[in-house]
């Protein structure tokens, strides 16, 4: 299946809007000088990786999702941030989005998490686009509409993970999945 250029680009919107409002919050400057500087250094990056071949651009995100990682592992979570979204800048195919971009809107995730910015429904949604099978996403969206008391839309999340979970044989994640949907189906009806 082929990964539409609108979805590349919504996504890719979502992170950088993330990354200007974390800016904004620990700043003195103004919303508009934030995002003005942000599309500049995007398209300056733009420019130096426009021409890269599939192998250059794979280095150019391994390298910058290292450095991420690094970051992460220092709490540093807004530069790792910073270093995923640079990776994602790099993703211009389906085939860079299934290789790269489930991995890199986790990691996005996790920082935004530990940042107090949680993960939006959108990112998990996405994750799911890419890939059907990410039972982590199914978990997350699950607990999103849960917490946001879509207690159906919840449990509809929570039976296809734990579908999942059975084919993959992955009994630990399952008895999780289990435990959602009963708290989902006793929440529904209080």
């Amino acid at each position: 299946m082929e990964i539409e250029g609108t979805k590349f680009q919504e996504i890719t919107l979502l992170i950088k809007s993330k990354l200007v409002q974390l800016e904004f919050d620990n700043s003195e400057r103004k919303l508009h000088e934030i995002e003005k500087s942000r599309a500049e250094q995007d398209q300056r990056v733009r420019r130096l990786i426009e021409d890269l071949d599939y192998e250059d651009r794979s280095e150019w995100v391994e390298y910058h999702k290292t450095q991420g990682t690094k970051y992460y592992q220092k709490q540093q979570y807004e530069k790792a941030l910073f270093e995923y979204y640079l990776s994602i800048l790099a993703l211009n195919d389906s085939r860079m989005w299934r290789e790269f971009g489930v991995a890199l809107i986790n990691n996005i995730q996790l920082n935004l998490e530990l940042l107090k910015k949680p993960a939006t429904m959108e990112l998990l949604q996405f994750v799911l686009y890419i890939d059907t099978s990410n039972i982590k996403a199914y978990f997350k969206l699950g607990k999103f509409y849960r917490s946001n008391g879509q207690f159906q839309t919840a449990l509809q999340y929570f039976q296809q993970g734990e579908k999942l979970c059975q084919q993959t044989q992955d009994k630990e994640s399952q008895q999780d999945f289990q435990k959602q949907i009963l708290d989902c189906k006793r929440q529904s009806r209080n």
